[in-house]
């Protein structure tokens, strides 16, 4: 809908601005002209090209990172979970993961299925496609009470 109403204004805006405006009839001087000149027309629509150019690249930008997540995967009681960087949720992976690694850091395209507010557990990405596997994890630093020595050792 956004990317219709973007169209419809780039052609109206261009149609008045390239439409030329005819000198008046009751004039002599051959050098009178009336409206914007060749380069001033030229830099309107150009700018006005720029304008909705970047305008879509950031729609397209902005649609492409919601169907995309990266994070660790690993294994939960009922399949495969990855804690995303992004938003630092965990998410239930569906679909194509018969590629997808426990224990790797990987990039997945897919949806993101919206979470039901009484339902219990983590959301779920249904996976499309695997964009890149990053490797292994890195390992979480254990907290200092567990890794020092117990008392009268």
């Amino acid at each position: 809908m956004l990317h219709q109403k973007g169209l419809v204004a780039f052609v109206t805006l261009s149609s008045l601005l390239l439409s030329g405006a005819a000198s008046p009839s009751g004039c002599t001087d051959s050098n009178f002209k009336i409206g914007p000149s060749t380069g001033e027309v030229v830099g309107v629509v150009v700018g006005a090209g720029a304008i909705i150019a970047v305008g879509t690249i950031a729609i397209v930008e902005v649609n492409k990172s919601h169907h995309r997540i990266k994070g660790c995967v690993t294994a939960g009681p009922d399949g495969i979970l990855v804690h995303n960087e992004g938003d630092q949720r965990v998410y239930a992976l569906t679909g194509i993961t018969a590629n997808v690694k426990v224990g790797d850091i990987v990039k997945v395209n897919g949806n993101k299925n919206k979470k039901q507010k009484d339902a219990a557990g983590d959301e779920d990405f249904m996976v499309t496609s695997i964009s890149k596997d990053y490797g292994p994890c890195t390992a979480l630093v254990a907290p200092a009470a567990a890794s020092a020595p117990a008392a009268g050792q």
